[in-house]
């Protein structure tokens, strides 16, 4: 199998810029990968070099709170999961299993790399739809801080997560933390803004 025999790969947005060529080339480079359900695929902690693109079935983005795994949000097929560890290699930021049998296709961080040799246009165009999907995670967030923050929505101590891309923007820029009762939201820590700095860096080239 290939990417090209599931419909819902053909319209994936990481790709929607690139060239019918440059996109072979991609497709060539990526992995074919079959989970049964309850297979977990990524572990919150764990260090990550790949990103996912899901071709059939679904995957739950997993949270646990009191000791009790909750499912947060789903991917279905045609979405995509853990990007960033192809351009940051910091630890995953979520867990993420399988809800039923999945078909998906993998590219590896050093895959990502020789992407970049084999088609340098492929490579800067998933680069920067990369850069869009994160900017627009990182304004949906900010959005839901002001609005939790204005709206007393924090009672909780956490912001109203509704899709995967909010939930993994939240993970990366950091949900409010402090006392909620208070209104009062610490800043994210250090080390979650090193990442993005991190990230910023590699994609102006600079590491």
């Amino acid at each position: 199998m290939t990417p090209a025999d599931f419909p819902a790969l053909r319209e994936v947005k990481l790709f929607r810029t690139m060239s019918p060529n440059d996109r072979a080339t991609v497709d060539d480079l990526l992995k074919l990968r079959m989970l049964r359900a309850g297979t977990t695929l990524f572990i919150a902690g764990e260090p990550g070099d790949s990103m996912v693109i899901l071709a059939r079935g679904k995957l739950a983005i997993v949270s646990t709170v009191a000791g009790h795994e909750q499912i947060i949000a789903e991917i279905a097929a045609g979405e995509f999961v853990g990007e960033m560890a192809c351009i940051d290699p910091a630890p995953r930021s979520a867990t993420v299993r399988a809800l039923e049998d999945v078909v998906l296709f993998e590219l590896t961080r050093p895959d990502f790399a020789r992407l970049r040799r084999l088609s340098p246009g492929a490579a800067s165009a998933l680069t920067g739809e990369i850069i869009h999907e994160v900017t627009a995670r990182l304004r949906a967030v900010d959005e839901k801080i002001e609005r939790s923050m204005s709206g007393g929505l924090l009672s909780s101590g956490t912001i109203p997560i509704s899709n995967p891309r909010d939930l993994q923007a939240a993970m990366h820029r950091g949900a409010p933390r402090g006392n909620p009762a208070s209104g009062k939201v610490a800043a994210a820590p250090s080390d979650e803004r090193s990442m993005w700095t991190r990230f910023v860096d590699k994609v102006r080239g600079g590491g």
